[in-house]
C-alpha cells in the first residue's frame, strides 16, 4: 500500500511538472505561441518607438525652431541695447548742453566783462549819439559836394 501510495503521488507529481512546463503538451505549438506572442510585443514596442521618435523629431523642429526665434530676439535686444545707448549718451548732450544754454543766457546778467562792457555801452549811448550824427551828417555833405565836384569835372572834360 505505502509503495502504491508512493507510486501515485510520484506519477502525480511527474505529471503536475510535466504539464507545468508543457512536456507532456505539443511543444511546437507551444514554442510558436510563445513565439507569435514575443513578435507581438516587440511589435508593439516597436509601434512606441517609432511614436516616440516621431515625437521627438517634432520636439526637435519645435527647438530649432524656438532657437532660431531666441537668436532673432538677442539680435533684437542688441540693436535695442545700442540704440538705448546712442539714446541715453543723446540725453546726456542734451542735458550738457541746457546746462550751458543756461549759463550762456545767465552770462551777461553775471558776467563782470558782460557788466562792464553793458555800462560802458550804456553811457556811450547818452553822450555820443548827437555827436556821432553830427559827424556823420558832415561826412554826407562833404560826400555829395566831392559828387557834384565830380559831376562838374564830367561835364567840362
Amino acid at each position: 500500500i505505502k509503495i502504491t501510495e508512493e507510486e501515485d503521488n510520484f506519477t502525480r507529481e511527474i505529471t503536475e511538472f510535466n504539464n507545468e512546463y508543457g512536456l507532456t503538451s505539443n511543444r511546437d505549438l507551444l514554442i510558436k505561441k510563445k513565439v507569435k506572442t514575443e513578435i507581438n510585443d516587440l511589435e508593439n514596442e516597436a509601434v512606441l518607438l517609432k511614436n516616440e521618435m516621431e515625437s521627438m523629431e517634432h520636439k526637435n523642429v519645435q527647438l530649432n525652431a524656438l532657437q532660431l526665434q531666441k537668436n532673432e530676439l538677442k539680435q533684437d535686444l542688441f540693436t535695442l541695447q545700442s540704440e538705448l545707448k546712442v539714446i541715453r549718451e543723446a540725453e546726456r548732450t542734451t542735458k550738457d548742453l541746457e546746462a550751458e544754454k543756461v549759463q550762456v543766457t545767465e552770462k551777461p546778467q553775471t558776467d563782470p566783462e558782460c557788466l562792464r562792457l553793458k555800462k560802458e555801452l550804456e553811457k556811450c549811448k547818452d553822450d555820443s549819439w548827437e555827436s556821432v550824427c553830427e559827424t556823420l551828417q558832415t561826412e554826407i555833405e562833404i560826400l555829395q559836394m566831392e559828387n557834384k565836384t565830380s559831376q562838374c569835372l564830367k561835364i567840362s572834360l
